[in-house]
């Protein structure tokens, strides 16, 4: 046990960084200090030296540079990256551009589509103009038309981006391009294409559009279309869904049962309590099973409502773990014959689990909102000022996002003289980073100064050029989970720093033991955080490190609290995600288990991870 706490303290101050595919060339610390001097100076964010790298006589070394550009996004880069397209190198060409399509402006943005158009060859100019587009939607309004424009391009990954983004427009933009979007649907074959384009439907409200919709949600083979089906015909918020989603909630595929939970519990109340109930019985997944309960509890007649009083009494006399006690707790708190507010108070201070903190302070905040009329002394300033008060970081946390969506009089009401500085006292400036800088905000709020800018740490570890030399590109690793074994490949050549900070982690047995806290149907399934919450980290933080690859299904990143902020936490792609491309780091990818990733759900644990080759 010792042995194993000395590994873990050592493997923990073992990090490395620098730069992605098409970038740094393997390294050989013995005979080639270059490439680690561009590591050195993505790491340290100098701008000037990469700049000077982009002149060298090899054009690795220049191709590394430009690359390393893409992680540093820098405006003052800008010049040298613009000299470094006419290079003779077309790869350094390639990356040049692909750098400045996170920084163009208008300006840069017609130099980058010349240059792009005139490349001849044919698979560096296909990279070159989804660089272009990706460029075009950051620095242009973006609109339906334009969009679906983009839906006849012979770029798959173009039309993905597009149809995302199209996804993501508000209901004014999308309600009269409805047609257009029918009809990029019926002619699309690529599914990830199609999912979007469903999602893109979400304010149709045609018979047509319903019909489809609902028929794609039940009868499509994919799980990915009949979760987007689900979320696209419950954007309506029409409670007279709710069979139709209790109905779902049955679906072969688990990601489809969850998304139809989701959309259940979003829907205004009230709904069918004794259908709730029934399909709660009836259900073999016990998180869905206490999530309808709680719609019972809530919705039901009296007799409704005593059966599930009853029975989830009778759960909660059992410990099943930190995620089922938490699913407990919220769907408990629903009751509306009884006050629960002393009782999830007292959770806070508690000692119990982060998840089931959190269950019981978002809770409190649900029965502050609803609390006209009713006997409870809870208000949302005072549920904010039990959670600062806790020296919990994720509490803190939480509780700073919620002020975020409040009025300036709550934010006064909640933040009492001194509160601030004893939260501020308990956080530490690193571990907790992300509960400070939500901090900082609400502190702003509360003296009307402007929100803070994010501002990343310090470099604070150097590059283990030994540890690095012994990690291959494509090097795996196991994840045994609950579900299943996973199997990753590290992206060495992309994200060195996180691939190193990664494997100090699994050979320490870091993750052993860890969960899976945050599933998110067609999206990821993100774990390793020490607190099982999301707000845990460790006393260190990476650079983030930006790569050719993209976001796509199984790829493999790393969770932040802002650019260069990242730490032990990972995800999974569900789906493609384009927009998270050049903002987060990808390290690794899966390569066997994907089916065992869409199986996840909040609370199965990682059992054993190790390096298998």
């Amino acid at each position: 046990m010792l042995l194993r706490k000395v590994l873990l303290l050592l493997a923990l101050g073992l990090i490395a960084c620098s730069s992605p595919q098409g970038g740094p060339a393997a390294i050989d610390p013995a005979h080639d200090n270059t490439p680690m001097d561009v590591l050195f100076a993505q790491d340290h964010r100098d701008v000037a030296t990469l700049c000077a790298f982009l002149l060298d006589t090899n054009a690795t070394v220049r191709r590394d540079a430009a690359i390393a550009l893409a992680s540093v996004q820098d405006t003052a880069a800008g010049a040298c990256l613009t000299k470094a397209l006419d290079d003779p190198d077309a790869l350094v060409r390639r990356d040049a551009l692909f750098a400045l399509s996170f920084i163009a402006d208008s300006i840069l943005l017609q130099r980058i589509i010349t240059t792009a158009d005139a490349e001849p060859d044919t698979a560096i100019s296909r990279v070159m103009h989804e660089a272009v587009f990706r460029a075009e939607l950051r620095t242009r309004p973006r609109d339906a038309v334009f969009l679906i424009s983009y839906l006849e391009s012979t770029d798959r990954d173009i039309r993905t981006r597009a149809a995302q983004t199209l996804a993501r427009l508000p209901q004014e933009q999308l309600v009269p391009a409805t047609d257009d979007i029918l009809q990029a649907f019926e002619v699309e074959h690529d599914p990830n294409v199609r999912m979007f384009l469903v999602g893109a439907l979400r304010h149709g409200t045609t018979p047509e559009v319903i019909q489809l919709l609902k028929r794609l949600g039940t009868n499509d083979p994919l799980p990915m279309i009949r979760v987007a089906a689900v979320r696209a015909l419950s954007a309506s918020q029409d409670a007279a869904l709710a069979g139709y989603l209790f109905d779902r909630t049955n679906d072969s595929a688990s990601i489809v049962r969850q998304a139809a939970l989701e959309q259940l519990e979003r829907l205004p109340p009230p709904l069918d309590g004794e259908a709730a109930w029934r399909a709660g019985q009836q259900h073999d997944r016990l998180a869905i099973k206490i999530a309808l309960y709680g719609i019972a509890l809530r919705d039901g007649d009296e007799g409704t409502r005593n059966a599930a009083r009853l029975l989830m009494r009778s759960m909660a006399e059992q410990d099943l773990g930190p995620y089922r006690n938490a699913d407990l707790i919220t769907a408990m708190a629903w009751d509306p014959d009884e006050d629960r507010s002393g009782e999830l108070r007292a959770i806070l201070h508690a000692p119990r689990t982060p998840p089931e903190k959190q269950a019981a302070f978002s809770a409190l905040l649900r029965i502050a909102g609803n609390a006209e009329g009713s006997t409870t002394n809870i208000t949302p300033a005072s549920a904010m000022r039990d959670a600062l008060s806790t020296h919990d970081a994720g509490l803190i946390a939480a509780g700073c996002e919620a002020l975020a969506g409040m009025d300036s009089t709550q934010v006064r009401a909640a933040l009492e003289p001194g509160l601030v500085e004893q939260a501020r006292s308990a956080l530490h400036p690193i571990r907790d980073l992300e509960a400070v800088q939500l901090l900082d905000a609400a502190e702003a709020r509360l003296t009307g100064r402007p929100s803070p800018t994010h501002t990343a740490p310090p470099f604070n570890h150097p590059i283990d050029r030994g540890r690095l030399a012994h990690l291959r590109q494509g090097q795996r690793y196991l994840f045994a989970t609950t579900k299943g074994d996973i199997v990753l490949a590290i992206e060495p050549d992309a994200a060195p720093g996180t691939c190193v900070a990664f494997d100090s982690l699994v050979t320490a047995g870091y993750y052993d033991g860890k969960t899976f806290h945050r599933v998110i149907p067609d999206f990821v399934a993100q774990g390793g955080c020490p607190r099982g919450d999301g707000y845990g980290s460790m006393d260190w933080t990476l650079r983030t490190e930006i790569g050719l690859r993209g976001f796509t299904t199984g790829a493999v990143g790393i969770a932040s609290a802002g650019r260069d902020t990242e730490s032990c936490q990972f995800f999974i792609m569900l789906a493609p995600a384009p927009h998270l491309d050049g903002r987060y780091t990808r390290f690794a990818h899966v390569v066997s288990g994907m089916d065992v990733a869409e199986r996840l759900e909040v609370g199965d644990v990682m059992e054993r991870v190790e390096r298998t080759e």
